[in-house]
C-alpha cells in the first residue's frame, strides 16, 4: 500500500512538473510575442477638424519605433482604383519630425511624395499640414474628385485617407489608430466601425495602411439612411449643399439594384457593412463627375443639378458597378493589388477583370432583374461598341494596355469600361454555350472568390490558366485571341447565339422574336426569368400584338364547320377514340359544347391559356413571327400548335390551322 501511494505521488508530481513546464513555456512565448509587438509598435494619428487654417488641416503622427538612422515618410503617388498618377504628397507642406524630447530632426523632401528623415532612430512624432485637392489651384496636379479631399470649415470634410495620411518606409503593415476630433453635431460617414465614439471624437483602428487607405470618410451634419441587403447593413450618406438631394431618396433608388445584386451573387454578400458616400456639388464649372470604388465603400462626386429620373438612373448604374467591387478586387485580386506599392506600383494585366467584368455585371444584373429592358441593355452595348472603336485602339492587346496604363497607354484607360465590358459579355455567353446554359461569369466569379478570397492573391501570369482549369479548355483560346491577343471580339457570333442580330454597318443590334430552340434556351439561360417577357416587350408596340392580346372564341357561325373538322381529325388520327366517341349518346352535341365554349387568351407577357367546358385549362407560351404572319403556341408538355394569321383586328382574328382549316375568332367578352 505504501509503495502504491508513493508511486502515485511520484506520478502526480511528474504530471505537475510537465504542466508547469508547459505553462512557463506558453508564458515566455506570449511575453516574447508581446515584446516583439511592442517593439514594432503602431501609428497613432490625430486630426482636429475643429481647427483649420486657410483650408488646411494639421495631421499629427505618433510613429512606431524606427531602428534605422535614416528613413522615409511617404504619401501615395498612385492609389488602387484610379490607374493614374496622383502625387498626394504635393498637397502636404511644413512636414516636421521630432524626437521624444520635442527636438526637431532633419527632414528633406526628396520628391513630390517623399521626405527623408535623418536620425530616424530617435523619431517619435511627425506633423504636417494638408491642403484639399478640390480647392488648391496653386498645386498643378489633376486628381479625380472622387479620389480627392475637401476642407470646408464648419460645413464639410472629405477625407480620402490616402490624401491625408502617410506611412514610414517598410512599415505599411503595422496597425493604425486614427483619432478625429469633430465639430459639434458632425457625423463621420465611413465603412469603418469606430472603436470609440462620442460627440467630440471618433477613434478608428485598422490592421495596416492598406485598410486605412481603402476607407474614405465624410464628416458633415448627417443626412443618412440605412438599407438591409441580405446579411449586410448598407449606409447611404449624402451631402447636398442646397438640400436638393437627400439620402432617403437615393436609398429608395438603389435598394432594388442592391437586392438584385444580392441574388446575382447567390443570395449572400461577402461583407457585413457597406457605405455609399455621396457628395453633390453645386459648382457651376463642373465638367466631370463619377465615383471611386473601395472594398467596403464607394465615394461619389455628382452634380447637385442632376435630379429626378436622371439622378435615379445614374445612381442605379454607377452604384451597381461600384458595389460589385466587393467581389473584385476585394475577393479576387493579383499580388500587384494585394501588396500594392503606392510609390512605384507594378500594374496588373487584368483590368478586363477588375473593371471590365465589373462593368459587364453592373448592366447584366439590371437586365436579369428587369430593372432595364433588353432594348435599353442593347443600347448601352451599342454605345460601348461605338466608343471602343471610335475613341480607343481596338486592336491593342488588353493585357498589354493594362500593364502599361500608367504611362504608355494612359489614354486608353477608358476602354476598360467599353471593350472591357464587351469582353465580359462574350466570355459569359461563351461559357453558357459550353455548359448548356448552366455556367457563366456569375458562377466563374464565385468559384474564383472561393479559390482565392480577401487574403490570398493570385499570380498575374497564372489567372488565365486557373480560369481555364475551373471552366473549359476552349476558354484559354478565347483569352489568347481576344484579351492577350489583338483579334477583334466575336461580337456577331456572341449576339447571334442569344438571338440578337448584329448589323456591322452602323453597329446596330436587333432583337429577333422568332428564335431557334438553341437561341431560346441560351437567351433564357443568359437573361433568366425575364427572357420571355423581354421578347414580348420588344414587340408589344406592334399593332398585331396589341390586337391579339385578349381572349378569343370561335365565331358561332363557324362552330359546326370546326366540329366536323375536329371529328374528322379524330377519325384519322385515332380510329379507336373515334369509335368510342361515336358510341356516346349526343356525341355531336358534346363536341359542339366543347368547341363553342373554348376560349383562347393571349397575354402580353408571352403566355397563353386555352380553356374549354369539361376539358379544364391548358397553358403555355406563345410567340409571333417577325413578319406578324405566324403564331406559335407551345404548351407546358411541349406540344406545339402553329397558326397562320390571315386577318387580325380589334374585333376579328382569322387564322389557318396546320390542317389548312380556316377559322374566324371573335372577342370572348
Amino acid at each position: 500500500m505504501l509503495c502504491k501511494i508513493f508511486c502515485l505521488l511520484i506520478t502526480n508530481t511528474e504530471i505537475y512538473i510537465i504542466m508547469l513546464q508547459k505553462y512557463l513555456y506558453t508564458l515566455i512565448l506570449s511575453s516574447l510575442l508581446a515584446i516583439n509587438t511592442f517593439a514594432q509598435g503602431q501609428y497613432n494619428l490625430t486630426v482636429d477638424l475643429t481647427k483649420t487654417n486657410s483650408d488646411k488641416i494639421t495631421v499629427t503622427v505618433m510613429t512606431p519605433p524606427v531602428t534605422e538612422k535614416e528613413t522615409f515618410f511617404y504619401l501615395p503617388k498612385v492609389v488602387p482604383g484610379t490607374y493614374s498618377v496622383a502625387n498626394y504628397g504635393a498637397y502636404a507642406e511644413n512636414l516636421k519630425a521630432y524626437d521624444k524630447a520635442g527636438k526637431a530632426l532633419k527632414v528633406e523632401k526628396t520628391d513630390k511624395n517623399s521626405w527623408k528623415i535623418t536620425s530616424a532612430n530617435k523619431l517619435h512624432k511627425i506633423t504636417y499640414e494638408v491642403n484639399d485637392t478640390w480647392d488648391t489651384p496653386e498645386v498643378k496636379e489633376d486628381i479625380f474628385e472622387p479620389a480627392g479631399t475637401n476642407i470646408e470649415e464648419g460645413k464639410l470634410f472629405v477625407i480620402n485617407s490616402f490624401g491625408f495620411f502617410g506611412y514610414l518606409k517598410g512599415k505599411e503593415m503595422l496597425p493604425f489608430e486614427v483619432s478625429i476630433n469633430k465639430p459639434q453635431g458632425f457625423y463621420g460617414a465611413t465603412a469603418l466601425i469606430p472603436t470609440s465614439t462620442d460627440a467630440q471624437k471618433d477613434v478608428f483602428k485598422t490592421a495596416n495602411y492598406h485598410e486605412l487607405a481603402d476607407s474614405p470618410m465624410m464628416y458633415s451634419i448627417p443626412d443618412t439612411a440605412f438599407i438591409s441587403v441580405g446579411n449586410a447593413k448598407v449606409l447611404v450618406a449624402v451631402y447636398s449643399p442646397n438640400k436638393k438631394v437627400n439620402a432617403q431618396s437615393i436609398a429608395k433608388d438603389i435598394s432594388p439594384v442592391l437586392a438584385a445584386q444580392k441574388d446575382y451573387l447567390g443570395g449572400t454578400l461577402p461583407i457585413e457593412k457597406y457605405a455609399f458616400i455621396i457628395y453633390m456639388s453645386d459648382r457651376q464649372d463642373l465638367t466631370r463627375f463619377g465615383a471611386l470604388e473601395h472594398s467596403y465603400s464607394s465615394f461619389y462626386f455628382l452634380p447637385e443639378g442632376m435630379a429626378g429620373k436622371e439622378l435615379s438612373s445614374t445612381m442605379q448604374h454607377v452604384a451597381a458597378h461600384e458595389f460589385f467591387h466587393i467581389i473584385t478586387p476585394l475577393n479576387i485580386h493579383s499580388e500587384e493589388i494585394g501588396f500594392f506599392n503606392y510609390q512605384d506600383p507594378k500594374m496588373s494585366k487584368h483590368l478586363w477583370l477588375y473593371e471590365g467584368l465589373t462593368e459587364y455585371a453592373a448592366h447584366h444584373v439590371l437586365l436579369k432583374a428587369g430593372n432595364i429592358s433588353l432594348q435599353e441593355y442593347l443600347r448601352i452595348q451599342t454605345d460601348k461598341i461605338n466608343s471602343s472603336r471610335n475613341y480607343f485602339n481596338d486592336a491593342l492587346s488588353f493585357t498589354e494596355m493594362s500593364q502599361k496604363v500608367l504611362d504608355t497607354y494612359k489614354d486608353e484607360y477608358g476602354n476598360v469600361y467599353e471593350k472591357g465590358a464587351l469582353i465580359g459579355l462574350c466570355l459569359d455567353v461563351k461559357l453558357r454555350q459550353l455548359s448548356g446554359g448552366k455556367y457563366g461569369t456569375q458562377e466563374m466569379m464565385r468559384d474564383l472568390a472561393k479559390t482565392y478570397g480577401k487574403d490570398k492573391s493570385f499570380k498575374d501570369d497564372e489567372l488565365f490558366d486557373k480560369i481555364t482549369a475551373l471552366t473549359f479548355p476552349e476558354i484559354r483560346e478565347f483569352f489568347k485571341k481576344h484579351v492577350e491577343g489583338t483579334e477583334p471580339l466575336p461580337l456577331a457570333e456572341t449576339f447571334a447565339a442569344i438571338g440578337i442580330e448584329y448589323v456591322t454597318q452602323g453597329n446596330v443590334l436587333k432583337v429577333k422574336t422568332s428564335l431557334t430552340e438553341s437561341e431560346k434556351q441560351l437567351r433564357e439561360a443568359w437573361m433568366g426569368k425575364n427572357a420571355r417577357i423581354e421578347v414580348m416587350k420588344s414587340i408589344v408596340s406592334n399593332a398585331t400584338t396589341q390586337a391579339l392580346a385578349k381572349a378569343w372564341k370561335i365565331n358561332p357561325a363557324e362552330v359546326p364547320q370546326v366540329v366536323a373538322a375536329t371529328l374528322e381529325r379524330v377519325r384519322k388520327q385515332s380510329p379507336e377514340q373515334a369509335k368510342q366517341l361515336e358510341e356516346l349518346e349526343n356525341s355531336q352535341k358534346l363536341v359542339t359544347t366543347v368547341v363553342s365554349g373554348s376560349v383562347t387568351s393571349f397575354s402580353l407577357d408571352g403566355t397563353f391559356s386555352l380553356s374549354a367546358p369539361m376539358q379544364g385549362t391548358r397553358s403555355g407560351t406563345w410567340d409571333i413571327s417577325e413578319d406578324n404572319k405566324t403564331i406559335t403556341r407551345k404548351e407546358a408538355n411541349g406540344q406545339e400548335t402553329i397558326w397562320s394569321i390571315l386577318e387580325v383586328s380589334a374585333d376579328k382574328l382569322v387564322i389557318s390551322t396546320q390542317d389548312g382549316l380556316k377559322i374566324t375568332y371573335i372577342p370572348a367578352q
